[in-house]
């Protein structure tokens, strides 16, 4: 039986998509109702992750094994556009964190690996773009906004810790890339024309197919078990950062 998460390197097209919608609407607009229409912020980031999934199934893989996906704080990094009006526009991006799986159910004993032990390390990467809704405007001192937008979801560098390889032998895993609804709530305050400080939460669509494969030690072409499951991450992301307008 195998289990959670390894991926090959990742394409750059979603993201340089984002990029340039977000360099386009950086430029000089005659609608811009601000001396300063862009702003840089920075902070910390709290991925928060309510999975649920199906059991792994599959050839010589034990009924009753289920994972869960932990929790991660990284650096938040994001850059927002003022649109014409009570509008902005929003790109998330940040410093991929580092997310632990843990094996869940009580079967796992059956393969040698300890219920609720860390089993797989994985970099998250998750560019997000909002449209956002300024309840009283762009200029009010405290700013509460609303936003609408798309998540892109790619799971990267995964490391099988020796809690799972001492048992199972290398494995090799896929997961597939996710592309889903995102909302947030937020609230903005203007320390003066340039400095700000806000507060988010966001959540997403992020679902993904797993497929996982383990090999023989002895026998590095020999598949001694086969794994699949789908998981839906249910995350929820609460972000503190300072904000610079220029």
């Amino acid at each position: 039986m195998t289990t959670f998460l390894r991926q090959s390197s990742w394409s750059l097209a979603p993201v340089a998509a984002a990029l340039t919608l977000a360099a386009v609407f950086a430029a000089p607009s005659a609608h811009a109702d601000s001396a300063t229409p862009n702003t840089v912020f920075v902070g910390l980031a709290y991925l928060q992750n309510h999975s649920s999934s199906a059991d792994l199934s599959g050839y010589n893989t034990p009924p009753g094994l289920n994972l869960n996906v932990g929790n991660a704080t990284t650096l938040g990094l994001t850059f927002v556009r003022d649109l014409p009006g009570p509008w902005s526009f929003e790109l998330v991006l940040g410093y991929p964190p580092r997310v632990r799986t843990d094996a869940m159910g009580a079967n796992w004993a059956k393969v040698g690996v300890k219920p609720g032990v860390g089993i797989t390390d994985v970099d998250v990467i998750s560019p997000t773009a909002f449209i956002n809704y300024h309840i009283l405007g762009k200029q009010s001192k405290w700013d509460p906004f609303v936003g609408l937008g798309i998540n892109y979801t790619r799971f990267t560098n995964t490391k099988a810790l020796s809690s799972l390889t001492d048992h199972l032998g290398p494995t090799q895993i896929s997961l597939s890339d996710s592309w889903g609804a995102a909302a947030h709530v937020g609230l903005i305050y203007h320390i003066d024309p340039r400095w700000s400080v806000v507060g988010t939460v966001a959540v997403a669509d992020v679902q993904s197919d797993l497929t996982s494969t383990s090999y023989s030690p002895i026998n590095p072409s020999l598949i001694t078990s086969q794994a699949k499951t789908h998981i839906n991450f249910h995350p929820i992301v609460y972000t503190v950062a300072v904000g610079y307008s220029f």
